[in-house]
């Protein structure tokens, strides 16, 4: 066989073994001071001297533009901002951000409060958690937050609208 066969076959191996190892890895948790809300499902944390954006995993908010977009900005600056959080970072996203798990002082699950307290989606895309599926349902029943609008819009729509028109504008 020639050389070039073996070498792929090896990279190949290495890079699955890599992949495994990797993911065995547990997730780092970080623990720091909430220094800026950005939205209602983004926030930059400092740990030390290093900052990191994080995005809250499993939840979508308000977009800047929609309904709810200010208050839950806010909700999230209530939980959070100028106090101490601990967070699993996941993974990082495209935009280079952090995907995690966020933690106040108490333990509680910042993530979770977001869609129980009405101020965040459960985004089902990324997460078939089936607690943060009956804390949105709960919300939802209860009219909570963004669920007591008439027909609240979820930011993955919102945002596909605004790239659809904005392709149509183009297009003109």
């Amino acid at each position: 066989m020639p050389k070039v066969f073996y070498c792929v076959v090896s990279c190949l191996i290495l890079c699955l073994f890599t992949q495994i190892t990797h993911a065995a890895k547990p997730p780092k948790k970080v623990k720091g001071k909430v220094v800026r809300v950005i939205d209602g499902d983004t926030f930059e944390l400092l740990v030390n001297k290093t900052t990191y954006k994080i995005r809250l995993s499993a939840i979508d908010a308000p977009e800047k533009g929609q309904d709810f977009y200010q208050r839950s900005k806010q909700a999230l600056a209530d939980i959070c901002f100028n106090k101490t959080v601990t967070v699993e970072l996941l993974r990082t996203d495209k935009y280079q951000r952090w995907i995690g798990d966020a933690y106040n002082a108490d333990g509680q699950y910042i993530n979770g409060r977001m869609i129980s307290d009405g101020y965040a989606w459960h985004y089902t895309e990324y997460s078939k958690s089936a607690p943060l599926a009956a804390a949105q349902a709960t919300a939802k029943r209860q009219k909570i937050g963004l669920w007591s609008l008439a027909k609240p819009t979820a930011p993955w729509l919102f945002r596909a609208e605004k790239r659809k028109d904005k392709s149509h504008r183009k297009a003109a």
